[in-house]
């Protein structure tokens, strides 16, 4: 199984601040789609808390030691341990935070989808600081802001060496 991880950061490490993002790039949010529609995609609790739905057109997991309720709910399960999802029987996984699920695996991550966001913020969240010794950058889309993007911003796409 190929373990992802993506995200959207800011130049200074941050993914976000009182459980939401600091920003909006509409092109993050449709690549974001793109690349998990049809895909199983692990989040902790308070990501999903702060997203406030399962997500459609995916698998969902929800990484908590909580007791949380989901009768009826298609398309989610709940696990308490990175260890669990060993015994899934996807291709790949989507890793979609927050900070303590990303620190949690990005050891056994393959790929890093990455969303730069070319200007500083200060959030309570940070994605886990990339070993470049352990990560090659394959390669980088960079864009400039707009009237639908207030920041500039990079796609980056990282492979584990």
């Amino acid at each position: 199984m190929k373990i992802i991880l993506i995200a959207a950061i800011s130049r200074n490490g941050f993914i976000g601040k009182n459980n939401q993002l600091m920003w909006h790039l509409p092109n993050d949010l449709k690549r974001f789609k793109n690349l998990t529609t049809g895909e199983t995609v692990l989040m902790g609790r308070k990501t999903f808390e702060s997203i406030g739905k399962i997500l459609p057109e995916r698998n969902n997991l929800i990484l908590t030691k909580k007791k949380i309720n989901f009768k009826n709910q298609k398309n989610i399960r709940i696990i308490s341990s990175t260890k669990q999802i060993e015994n899934l029987t996807c291709d790949k996984i989507f890793v979609i935070g927050g900070e303590k699920t990303y620190t949690s695996i990005i050891e056994k991550a393959h790929v890093i989808e990455l969303t730069l966001v070319h200007e500083k913020f200060h959030g309570d969240t940070k994605f886990p600081k990339i070993n470049l010794k352990q990560w090659k950058k394959m390669h980088e889309f960079i864009y400039e802001k707009d009237k639908n993007h207030l920041f500039n911003y990079s796609f980056i796409r990282f492979e584990k060496k």
